[in-house]
């Protein structure tokens, strides 16, 4: 059965302990060569200042993006009528949107009649589902079927990107959507700014930004699939 899919991931928490570790690693820019300016980028000093900070702003932001250290915080599933989201914030709250969204899942197979696993479809979807696998691993949440990340496109799960840009090259869902004439999503919020909607408390908008990507890739593999033709 088709699932399309989704996830939204925030830096690893908690943040001011996370960006402590990284700061007693961070090395000053390769090009540095002089000592003098190696300590003056470490100490923010002249034309340095700040400098240093927005590097470990940087490196936090990367955990987002890395399953040994984000999280997940939204996610995002759907037949290609009904629309799942589940959404968690606060203490303990991965696992337990982690053991929900599965339970979702295995749910929206059930009362299809289906009786084989998901068929997950996605942009970049690999990379989805790799993520969930590897928080999964680290929650202690067992999934309930499998989630083919090492896969691969058409036979495990579809991969819209894959699908138009072919193996191994890449093009952004927007570009995507933009060049089949499919409405953009609202500019106020795109993967970059999640963490900044989480820490200011405008978690609905997050949730709403998730929906907005999967009915954008339920859009776009019909395109591609010439579905409703």
């Amino acid at each position: 059965m088709n699932v399309f899919i989704d996830i939204e991931t925030i830096p690893q928490q908690p943040e001011a302990e996370t960006k402590a570790l990284i700061a007693e690693t961070i090395t000053a820019p390769t090009a540095m060569k002089k000592k003098e300016t190696i300590d003056a980028w470490h100490n923010g000093e002249g034309k340095y200042a700040g400098e240093k900070d927005k590097a470990i702003e940087d490196a936090y932001r990367k955990t987002a993006l890395d399953g040994a250290k984000g999280e997940v915080i939204s996610c995002v599933v759907s037949d290609g009528k009904e629309f799942i989201t589940e959404f968690r914030t606060g203490s303990n709250a991965e696992p337990e949107l982690l053991k929900a969204i599965f339970t979702q899942i295995h749910f929206m197979c059930d009362n299809h009649g289906s009786k084989v696993d998901p068929y997950f479809i996605g942009h970049n979807v690999a990379w989805d589902l790799k993520f969930l696998w590897q928080r999964s691993v680290i929650c202690g949440v067992k999934p309930t079927f499998k989630l083919p990340f090492g896969g691969r496109h058409k036979s495990d799960y579809y991969d819209n990107m894959q699908a138009w840009a072919g193996f191994g090259q890449r093009i952004s869902q927007d570009n995507l959507a933009k060049a089949l004439g499919i409405p953009e999503k609202p500019d106020d919020i795109d993967g970059s700014k999640v963490w900044d909607f989480v820490k200011s408390g405008s978690v609905q908008r997050v949730a709403e930004y998730n929906k907005h990507d999967v009915e954008t890739v339920i859009e776009i593999y019909n395109r591609i699939n010439f579905i409703g033709e």
